[in-house]
C-alpha cells in the first residue's frame, strides 16, 4: 500500500524535472540568440582593416576596389573565393589572390602579379608591360626608369603576341636580359620572322617558333665567335645556325677639292 501512495508523488517529481530542462534550454536558446544579436551589431562582427600584399605594379586601392570589399560589411560573409575571381577577372596583372582573415575584422588580400617578359613600345615612344599570356597592360605605362625588360619596338601581328610572349618567358633570364631590341619583320616565306638586337652589340635572326629552345644556343654561340675575334655580325638562331659579319662600308679616298 505504501509503494502505491509513492508513485504519483514520483510522478510529479518527474513533471518537474521535464519542466526544469525545458526552461533551461529555453533560457540557452534565448541568451545564444542574444549574444549574435548583439555580436552581428557590434563593431567586432565587420571588416575594420583591408590590407594589400605583393602588389607592384597595381596599385593597393585598385586591387581593394574590384575585390568590393567594404569597411563595416560583415566579417563572416566575406567570400575568399569571390574575392579572388572578382580581382583576378577585373585585373589582367594579377595571377593569383590569397585572401586571409584574420579576426577580429581583418582581411589580407596577398597578390601575386604575372610575370612581364617584355615592353612593347607605340608609335608615340610609350612603353607597356607585357605578360607572360601576352596581354599588353596599357593601364599602367612604363615610367622614365631604368628599363629591365626587352623592348618590342615593331610587331605586326597581334594574334602571334601570346606565343612569343610564352616563348620569351620560358627563355633562360639571363639570355632575356641580354635582348635590348625585338622586332617582328614577317616576310613572305616566313611571317614569324624577328630581328634582335642584343646588347653585346649582336644582331639576331630567329623564328617565333622554337625561339626560347633557339636561344639557348646564343652564349655558347657567342663564346665561341668571341674567341675568333669576332665582335659584332648577324647570327642566324633557327632551323641552320650561320654567323655573317656586317658588311664593310668602303671607305671613301675621294678629297673633296677646295674652291680657289
Amino acid at each position: 500500500m505504501a509503494n502505491i501512495e509513492k508513485i504519483p508523488h514520483l510522478r510529479k517529481e518527474n513533471r518537474k524535472k521535464k519542466t526544469n530542462r525545458q526552461l533551461l534550454i529555453l533560457m540557452l536558446l534565448f541568451f545564444t540568440v542574444l549574444l549574435i544579436v548583439l555580436f552581428f551589431q557590434s563593431s567586432i562582427s565587420r571588416v575594420q582593416d583591408i590590407s594589400v600584399t605583393g602588389a607592384k605594379l597595381v596599385p593597393p586601392e585598385e586591387v581593394i576596389k574590384y575585390s568590393q570589399l567594404t569597411f563595416d560589411m560583415q566579417y563572416l560573409f566575406v567570400n575568399k573565393q569571390n574575392v579572388e575571381q572578382l580581382i583576378i577577372a577585373a585585373l589582367p596583372a594579377i595571377e593569383s589572390v590569397d585572401v586571409r582573415k584574420k579576426f577580429p575584422g581583418k582581411v589580407e588580400l596577398v597578390v601575386t602579379e604575372r610575370p612581364r617578359v617584355a615592353l612593347l613600345m607605340n608609335s608615340q615612344g610609350a612603353m607597356y608591360p607585357i605578360t607572360d599570356k601576352g596581354g599588353v597592360l596599357k593601364q599602367y605605362p612604363s615610367g622614365d626608369g631604368a628599363v629591365d625588360k626587352p623592348i618590342i619596338r615593331r610587331w605586326g601581328t597581334e594574334q602571334l603576341l601570346p606565343r612569343f610572349a610564352g616563348e620569351l618567358n620560358k627563355l633562360d633570364p639571363g639570355i632575356r636580359q641580354q635582348i635590348s631590341e625585338i622586332r617582328h619583320e614577317p616576310t613572305k616565306n616566313n611571317p614569324e620572322n624577328l630581328v634582335l638586337f642584343m646588347k653585346d652589340g649582336f644582331e639576331v635572326h630567329t623564328t617565333i617558333q622554337n625561339f626560347a629552345s633557339n636561344m639557348a644556343w646564343y652564349p655558347s654561340f657567342v663564346q665561341s665567335l668571341k674567341q675568333e675575334g669576332k665582335t659584332e655580325g648577324i647570327i642566324n638562331l633557327s632551323e641552320v645556325k650561320w654567323f655573317a659579319p656586317y658588311k664593310q662600308q668602303p671607305a671613301n679616298s675621294e678629297k673633296q677639292s677646295k674652291s680657289p
